[in-house]
């Protein structure tokens, strides 16, 4: 169900929900080689790609959020469709 007239969800917003994505982790552990892929982790992975320290940063830089979109928002969402496809 999809909620109508509701903001998208900024960059620092997906930040702090995605690791907590049982399919994001599946993504992470799909890039990292890593089979035990925990919130944690998941989160150290954002912050890794987006050469940041702290989630917290995507409110503010605008560096940080066109790496988050470019290396974790897009690929992920690839990665999803891929996934349905060859199911």
């Amino acid at each position: 169900m999809k909620i109508t007239g509701a903001a998208p969800l900024t960059a620092f917003q997906l930040a702090g929900n995605l690791p907590r994505n049982a399919q994001f982790r599946a993504f992470v552990a799909h890039c990292t080689g890593v089979t035990d892929v925990d919130d944690e982790f998941a989160a150290a992975f954002i912050r890794m790609k987006c050469g940041i320290e702290t989630r917290r940063v995507l409110e503010t830089n605008e560096r940080a959020e066109k790496a988050f979109h470019d290396f974790i928002r897009r690929p992920f969402v690839a990665w999803k469709e891929r996934q349905h496809v060859a199911a």
